[in-house]
């Protein structure tokens, strides 16, 4: 399959006993990876991550003139996102560390996010009653003479859950123009090895500044200080800390004025003089509200702040210019996980996450890097 239709190629076959065969032409080709021309995988990735594939696949037919069943669209899209996250940190960024610096003569600054999505994906249970269905109608098929001309494929595990979550990192600097992103279906592990080697593609030891930016989740903050060392800072999203003093506040005096006024001052001061006075507050509260939900909501906020203490010095941050809000990591989850959460979507976690990293490729500007290292056919 190529830019201008179906090609027949004759080429030679060369084997050996000890390493099998092969065609050496199809690797100076691009086609090793199979009988698809890159130009023509890069046609159905491009509207592949766009739209659902029988949409693809029809606008691909008429946009270019190849012929694909959206089956066949899903698995060539598969194929090179799987391609993609095993060499996605190879491919060049798209921007260096001098272009990040802040300003004309301030120093170069990087920034370091991450965060968990949910994605919901097919169950065992699922997979055994298409299988089933598919079987029914196979035999259907061969009772009115019409020849099945392949086997089943082999049967692919399902989830164990209908929900799965997909952790993402992004790096990008003060502008927030420029971004590198990657995605994983892995657990809190590989998501730092693959932290660690997009670390170094992107040069994060280059940098004056590397900054930690997350909502302060456990395996987040694990992972990022096991792998990117030093940190100039880690902080807390401002947003997530905010949430729980708006909870606690509510939970005291309910939603009037005072509820208010206490969360906006706590706010001010979080920023302005740091979270020692939030504490102090904590404490003054605890001796007015003597209500056991209420005494439990002003401990639930005092341990969350504690627990995140060296990410919550707001005071340093905003001195030195830092940003305190993770905008970035949340659009980024957003952008990355849109193509699969259309309605009635559900995904294999591979497929998922291969997807996933073929749309990150266009969030980090790389996607015409990646596919200039592809010889185009």
């Amino acid at each position: 399959m190529s830019l201008v239709g179906d090609l027949g190629l004759k080429r030679r076959y060369f084997w050996s006993q000890t390493s099998g065969g092969c065609y050496p032409i199809d690797a100076a080709l691009g086609i090793d990876g199979g009988a698809v021309s890159p130009g023509a995988r890069r046609a159905c990735c491009t509207l592949g991550v766009a739209q659902d594939f029988a949409q693809a696949a029809e606008d691909l037919k008429q946009l270019t003139g190849i012929r694909v069943s959206k089956e066949r669209l899903r698995q060539i899209v598969a194929s090179e996102g799987t391609r993609v996250a095993g060499v996605g940190e190879e491919v060049p960024p798209s921007w260096s560390p001098g272009e990040a610096r802040v300003g004309l003569q301030g120093p170069t600054r990087i920034y370091v996010g991450a965060d968990g999505v949910m994605v919901r994906t097919v169950t065992q249970v699922e997979k055994d009653k298409r299988r089933k269905d598919h079987a029914v109608r196979r035999q259907q098929r061969g009772k009115v003479g019409v020849e099945n001309l392949q086997p089943l494929p082999r049967p692919k595990a399902g989830s164990d859950e209908r929900f799965k979550e997909m952790k993402i990192g992004i790096f990008y600097d003060q502008s927030k123009t420029r971004k590198h992103v990657f995605a994983t279906q892995g657990n809190h592990e590989r998501f730092g090895v693959l932290l660690k080697r997009h670390a170094e593609a992107v040069g994060v030891k280059q940098y004056d500044e590397l900054l930690s930016l997350t909502d302060g989740g456990p395996w987040i903050r694990n992972q990022i200080l096991e792998h990117l060392q030093p940190l100039t800072a880690m902080l807390l999203d401002f947003f997530h800390l905010s949430e729980h003093l708006w909870a606690a506040a509510h939970a005291c005096w309910g939603d009037g004025e005072e509820a208010r006024h206490w969360a906006e001052k706590q706010l001010h001061d979080l920023k302005h003089i740091g979270a020692r006075a939030v504490l102090a507050a904590i404490e003054v509260a605890k001796k007015k509200l003597r209500a056991p939900a209420k005494q439990n909501s002003l401990r639930l906020l005092r341990n969350y702040i504690v627990e995140r203490w060296e990410m919550v010095d707001y005071p340093t941050a905003l001195a030195h210019g830092w940003d305190i809000g993770s905008g970035p990591t949340e659009s980024t989850c957003k952008n990355l996980t849109l193509r699969l959460k259309r309605t009635g979507m559900k995904w294999d976690t591979d497929n998922a996450a291969a997807l996933m990293n073929l749309v990150a490729l266009r969030e980090s500007g790389q996607w015409n890097r990646y596919w200039q290292t592809r010889k185009i056919a």
